[in-house]
């Protein structure tokens, strides 16, 4: 309980730009300029295709649930951890891209 509490009072105190009983400048708030290569560069690129692997994705997850529900045996189990665990790699491939990465930095704070 104190460890929640203590998290919300850290989220309040940064939030009002305390720190150890001080105000800090504005500047250290401020979001940092762009950077030459940053703003040479534009838009990454993406690495991957992203909707054969979204498929690939969805595929993987709805293989893997009907295996692991509708049948009991060994081999059904490890074949569906195992598209299940396909699943979580091509999920994280798909939300790592640079390409993805990058739009969400231009609005943010």
């Amino acid at each position: 309980m104190r460890f929640v509490v203590g998290m919300v009072i850290k989220a309040v105190l940064d939030r009002l730009g305390v720190r150890g009983g001080r105000a800090l400048p504005a500047a250290v708030y401020a979001p940092a300029p762009a950077t030459p290569a940053r703003a040479r560069e534009g838009r990454a690129a993406p690495s991957v295709r992203r909707r054969p692997l979204l498929l690939f994705m969805f595929a993987m997850l709805g293989i893997g649930m009907l295996l692991m529900l509708l049948f009991e045996h060994w081999v059904t189990r490890v074949v569906g951890v195992a598209t299940l665990f396909a699943f979580i790699v091509s999920g994280v491939f798909l939300i790592a891209d640079p390409a993805f990465l990058a739009a969400g930095d231009d609005g943010e704070d």
